[in-house]
C-alpha cells in the first residue's frame, strides 16, 4: 500500500514521521498510567477512569500491533492494528453515549444549565434574565 506521507527520496520526511509516531505512543502511554492510576483510586468498574484506561488500552495495542513493535505480534495480519483502533474509537463512542443516556434518565446535567451561570455572576447588569 502507498503511504501518501513517506517517500522515497526523502529519508528525512520519514525519519521525522517515526520519531511522531514514537512521541505519540510515549504520550499515550503516560496517558494510560495517568487514568490507571486515577482508575485505581476509583475503585470502581463504572467509574469513567476506568472506561477511559480500557479505550486508552485498547488503542495502544493496537498501534504496536499496526507498528510491528512486538514480535509476537508480528505473525498476525498488520491490518488488524487498524481494526482495533477502529474497535477502541467504537467502544469509545458506545461509552459516551451510554453514559449521556442514563444521566438523562437519572436527571443529572452533564453540563451546567445557564440558571448556574446566571446565579454565578456578582450582579452583572449585562446578564439578561428571562422570566417564564
Amino acid at each position: 500500500m502507498i503511504n501518501i506521507f513517506e517517500s522515497s527520496t526523502s529519508g528525512s520526511n520519514s525519519y521525522f514521521l517515526h520519531s511522531m509516531n514514537d512521541i505519540t505512543f510515549i504520550l499515550s502511554l503516560i496517558s494510560l498510567i495517568i487514568f490507571v492510576y486515577l482508575a485505581i483510586r476509583a475503585k470502581s468498574f463504572k467509574a469513567f477512569q476506568f472506561q477511559i484506561s480500557i479505550f486508552i488500552a485498547v488503542y495502544i495495542l493496537g498501534g504496536i500491533i499496526e507498528n510491528n513493535r512486538i514480535a509476537i505480534f508480528s505473525t498476525l495480519p498488520q491490518h488488524i492494528g487498524s481494526q482495533m483502533h477502529v474497535g477502541s474509537a467504537i467502544f469509545f463512542t458506545i461509552m459516551i453515549w451510554f453514559r449521556f443516556y442514563y444521566a438523562g434518565k437519572r436527571r443529572k446535567e452533564m453540563v451546567e444549565s445557564n440558571e448556574d451561570i446566571d446565579n454565578s455572576t456578582d450582579g452583572d447588569s449585562n446578564v439578561v434574565h428571562s422570566d417564564k
